[in-house]
């Protein structure tokens, strides 16, 4: 398990590190500019880019024929799918620390960059919902079409889970601005709303990929 996340990891670096680059030379200049929309769509875009590297990986794992040499190796393939949520997992959380770190100095440099902490948290949630619902979509319909997806295929396959991800968060946040009440107390209960059903899609999108995986010959 540990050889396939190191595996995972390194093969996800090689594009983080351009991402990653280009995320801080945008952080810092939004650091010094006072934009809050831009700054929050910096948050949303930060997490859910370093999220998508590592779901990409999988897509081109199996366009080199790596993937199918996994198999060979003394490995389980629930652990093979283990490793491709957790290596998703590892990257959003680096989004979210890259993220958090240019709003902190932008805090420190001009105060507060928003209204209230309310819409930073809100956009942090944003992201990181986006991410699950998008690995939750991704992996299992991708273990189950891959045969029929090539390189150009499986990039805008990542795009339509993309949109699918965002469909699901706008049909939850619309549903909350309906049935909630405004008020602070209301707004923290929408939040962990919006976090907890992505949270338990993702969660449930693992046994579900393992169930595709062990059915699927390569």
């Amino acid at each position: 398990m540990r050889g396939l996340m190191k595996n995972n990891f390194y093969a996800t670096l090689s594009g983080a590190k351009i991402l990653s680059v280009i995320m801080i030379l945008i952080g810092v200049f939004l650091a010094v500019v006072i934009s809050p929309p831009l700054l929050t769509n910096y948050i949303i875009l930060g997490i859910i880019l370093h999220s998508v590297s590592a779901v990409s990986v999988v897509k081109e794992e199996f366009t080199s024929k790596w993937g199918k040499y996994k198999l060979t190796l003394p490995v389980r393939r629930a652990e093979i799918i283990e490793s491709q949520f957790l290596n998703q997992l590892l990257w959003m959380a680096v989004g979210t620390l890259l993220s958090a770190a240019v709003t902190a100095l932008s805090w420190l440099l001009h105060g507060c960059p928003f209204d209230t902490w309310f819409d930073i948290v809100t956009a942090f949630v944003l992201g990181i919902s986006l991410s699950l619902f998008t690995g939750a979509v991704y992996f299992p319909l991708f273990h189950l079409f891959f045969h029929s997806l090539g390189a150009e295929r499986g990039d805008f396959f990542i795009v339509l889970c993309l949109g699918c991800a965002f469909i699901f968060d706008t049909i939850i946040v619309s549903l909350i601005n309906y049935f909630v009440e405004p008020g602070v107390k209301n707004r923290l209960f929408g939040i962990v709303i919006l976090l907890a059903v992505s949270a338990t899609a993702y969660a449930l999108s693992y046994p579900l990929t393992v169930r595709i995986f062990r059915r699927r010959e390569y």
